[in-house]
C-alpha cells in the first residue's frame, strides 16, 4: 500500500503549528463520503507570477492541513514547475510546498506534466526525456505510491475500499500502458480515478491513447486533468463509452491567473454508491464557485461552472479493500 517515508524534523513540526479549520470553509464530507482536493497546475505559482502566488500556494497547502480531517487526498494535475532551466529555484519552491503536505500526513498524487520534462526553454536537437529533477523531487517527498510503473512517472495509490488513484505519464510508453492495464486487471471489481496532465480538456477526451485506455477499461470511472490554457477554467461532463458507464471527465486549470491562485476543485465521492459532486472552492476564504476575472494572459476569464453532481457506478462487492493491498 502507499507508504510514508521519513520527512525532515523541521517539516514535521508544521503539524503542531497548524490551527483549526478556517471559518466559512465548506463543511466536511457527510458520513460515508470522502472529499478530494484537486490542485490545478502550479507552474506559475512556482515562479511567483504576480509577486505573491507562491505565498498563496503555501497558504492553500496550509489550509489543506488545517482541514486534514476533511480531505482524503490531494490530486495535483501536473506541471509543478514552468521553466526550470531558466529558473532552477522553481524545483526548490515546489518541493518546499509539497513537503508541507508530508508534514501533516496528507496523502497526495501528482501527475507528470509537459513542463515537468524540464525542456523549457526548448534546447535545439535535444529530445525531451523523463525529467531527473522531477524524480529527484519525488525522492524527497514522504508519501509514495503503492505501485510504480516502469518509467517511474506513473503510480497507483489506494483511495478507499474498492477505489484507487492511477497517475499516468504525460507520454506513456507501451510498457507503462501495459503496467496500468495489469494493475487494473489485478483488482477485479475495483474502480479507478485516472489522474493525467492532459487526457481531459474542456471538450472531453483530448488524446487517442487516453480514449483507448478509458474505452477499454470501464473500471476507470473518473478522469482528472489540467494543462489546457484559455478563457474557460473548468469543465465537468460525462463522456459516453462503448461499454459500461460513461466516464466522468473533470478538467480544471487556474494557472496564469493570479486572481485565481487560491482556487481549487473539490470532488466529493460516495465510494459505496459511486456518486460524486464537484465544485470550485477558495480554501482561504471559503467561497464556492469561481468568479470571472480579467487577470489572465488571454484576457477575461469566464466564471467557473456551478456545482455539478453525477450518478454512480459502485465497485462490485468482491473488490478487495485498498487497505489490504
Amino acid at each position: 500500500m502507499a507508504t510514508w517515508c521519513s520527512a525532515a524534523t523541521s517539516a514535521l513540526l508544521l503539524c503542531a503549528i497548524l490551527g483549526a479549520p478556517r471559518a466559512g470553509a465548506e463543511a466536511a464530507a457527510v458520513a460515508g463520503k470522502l472529499q478530494l482536493y484537486v490542485m490545478p497546475d502550479t507552474q506559475s505559482w512556482a515562479w511567483n507570477q504576480g509577486g505573491d502566488t507562491l505565498a498563496i500556494w503555501r497558504s492553500v497547502v496550509d489550509a489543506l492541513c488545517q482541514q486534514r480531517e476533511r480531505f482524503a487526498m490531494v490530486l495535483h494535475t501536473g506541471d509543478l514547475v514552468d521553466t526550470p532551466r531558466a529558473r532552477p529555484e522553481e524545483w526548490r519552491n515546489a518541493l518546499s510546498v509539497m513537503q508541507r503536505l508530508d508534514a501533516c500526513r496528507m496523502p497526495y498524487a501528482i501527475a507528470f506534466g509537459n513542463h515537468d520534462f524540464d525542456n523549457y526553454p526548448p534546447q535545439q536537437g535535444v529530445k525531451a526525456q523523463g525529467d531527473e529533477h522531477w524524480k529527484a523531487l519525488q525522492s524527497q517527498l514522504a508519501y509514495r505510491p503503492e505501485e510504480t510503473a516502469p518509467s517511474g512517472r506513473s503510480g497507483l495509490f489506494p483511495l478507499a475500499p474498492g477505489w484507487f488513484v492511477l497517475t499516468l505519464d504525460f507520454r506513456p510508453s507501451p510498457g507503462d500502458l501495459a503496467w496500468a492495464a495489469a494493475e487494473i486487471g489485478e483488482r477485479r471489481g475495483a474502480r479507478f480515478v485516472a489522474l493525467d496532465h492532459h487526457c481531459v480538456d474542456r471538450t472531453g477526451i483530448s488524446k487517442p491513447w487516453c480514449r483507448k485506455l478509458f474505452d477499454t477499461h470501464s473500471e476507470i470511472r473518473i478522469a482528472i486533468s489540467g494543462h489546457w490554457l484559455g478563457r474557460v477554467r473548468d469543465a465537468w461532463r460525462e463522456v459516453p463509452r462503448p461499454q459500461g458507464p460513461p466516464l466522468i471527465a473533470l478538467y480544471q486549470n487556474y494557472q496564469h491567473v493570479p486572481d485565481l491562485a487560491a482556487w481549487g476543485v473539490v470532488v466529493e465521492l460516495d465510494p459505496a454508491a459511486g456518486t460524486l459532486c464537484v465544485w470550485s472552492e477558495n480554501l482561504l476564504s471559503g467561497a464556492v464557485g469561481t468568479p470571472a476575472t480579467t487577470s489572465s494572459a488571454v484576457g477575461k476569464v469566464a466564471a467557473g461552472s456551478p456545482r455539478r453532481c453525477f450518478e454512480g457506478s459502485p465497485p462490485v462487492k468482491d473488490a478487495l479493500p485498498a487497505a489490504t493491498r
